[in-house]
């Protein structure tokens, strides 16, 4: 087996070799990918052959998002979903440019959030969302791939439950990912059903998958909603989320004033889900570099909450990594905001890489 640097270690490792912060690495192979039940590539990706098979993957991913994006009509759409601590409902509505409101009601939680000219008003304080009402949002509406000219494209055929789809997987790391393995630890994961023009599976990192259900799709103008979609992590499902109708906006002025609402700022009170990388040092002697994806909530002032293991080349490194993001979370966006801004909540996704380092200069 070809021994290779992985693009994680490259693009997190070439600045502090080149500042002399940390000694040379040795070149350690990559392991591989975790299995689970919505993996659909777990060998035989193809690079992207030329700008013909690049401007199709991408007009697939594009149309694909503009097929379920409620947000470029007026709308109203009513989400309910359950996890292990309850069942929750949303309420997205817009009657046009503007103007946003959401609500969110779910155990020890509920939200009212208004925006008017880009101004938040909250019922809530500018604390740390729960980090299940984050993804379900961000499933909703952050599921639109980066597809900038440095990213890197590779595709393969796959098949979910009868369906022929295409997968892309995306690398955001600016070098490209040549090979035809699987699935790389740096690689988003697009599966679409390429003659319905929907998205079928997404998947940020390993081990986090939604998977959209079409079976009884609602229409929405010239918009084709899901009907519903499930999140797993590690093979398990930890949220079950239904769309219960997606409508023309009520003609309902009132709730469009901020009375009772506290003034925020400006910005919503949460973006798409961050990214980090880090680099440690292996805790015991192995053969290949060992990887581990965490994920969880930060607060405004920087503080991670409900922190857990997304995926795990072994197990056995689980408990460093966790430690690793405990003695860093201070330093996540802790940095004092612009005045008038809004205090955001992110959701977090953060791939901590143990190797092996060569302590020789």
């Amino acid at each position: 087996m070809t021994t290779r640097l992985h693009p994680i270690l490259l693009v997190t490792g070439l600045l502090p070799l080149l500042s002399g912060q940390i000694p040379p690495m040795t070149v350690q192979q990559a392991p591989p990918v975790p299995s689970d039940p919505l993996e659909l590539v777990p060998a035989n990706a193809q690079p992207v052959r030329d700008v013909s098979q690049r401007a199709e993957i991408i007009d697939l991913l594009g149309n694909s998002h503009r097929l379920s994006n409620v947000r470029s009509h007026p709308y109203n759409l009513k989400t309910t979903f359950t996890t292990a601590d309850g069942k929750w409902q949303l309420e997205d509505t817009s009657p046009g440019a503007n103007r946003y409101r959401w609500t969110a009601q779910g155990p020890n939680y509920s939200a009212v959030n208004l925006q008017i000219r880009g101004v938040l008003y909250s019922d809530q304080a500018a604390n740390a969302l729960p980090l299940r009402l984050a993804q379900v949002r961000a499933a909703i509406f952050f599921n639109q791939p980066p597809l900038g000219p440095r990213a890197s494209l590779r595709i393969a055929p796959a098949n979910l439950d009868g369906t022929a789809l295409t997968c892309t997987l995306i690398s955001r790391n600016a070098m490209t990912n040549a090979g035809t393995d699987g699935r790389r630890w740096d690689e988003e994961e697009y599966c679409l059903d390429p003659k319905a023009n929907t998205l079928v599976t997404y998947s940020p990192v390993p081990g986090l998958f939604v998977h959209y259900d079409y079976s009884k799709a609602l229409a929405f103008h010239d918009k084709l909603i899901w009907n519903k979609f499930t999140i797993t992590q590690a093979g398990q499902t930890v949220i079950e989320a239904q769309t219960e109708s997606v409508t023309d906006p009520p003609n309902n002025p009132a709730a469009f004033q901020p009375a009772g609402l506290n003034q925020i700022g400006v910005g919503p009170p949460m973006t798409p889900p961050w990214r980090s990388r880090m680099m440690a040092p292996s805790p015991a002697p192995s053969p290949m570099a060992q990887i581990v994806v965490l994920h969880g909530m930060q607060s405004p002032d920087g503080k991670l909450t409900e922190v857990e293991v997304l995926a795990s080349s072994d197990p056995s490194v689980n408990a460093a990594a966790l430690a690793r993001v405990s003695n860093r979370q201070s330093g996540l966006g802790a940095q004092a905001l612009e005045p008038g801004a809004t205090p955001q909540s992110q959701e977090v996704i953060m791939t901590v890489e143990f190797t092996a380092w060569n302590q020789q200069r």
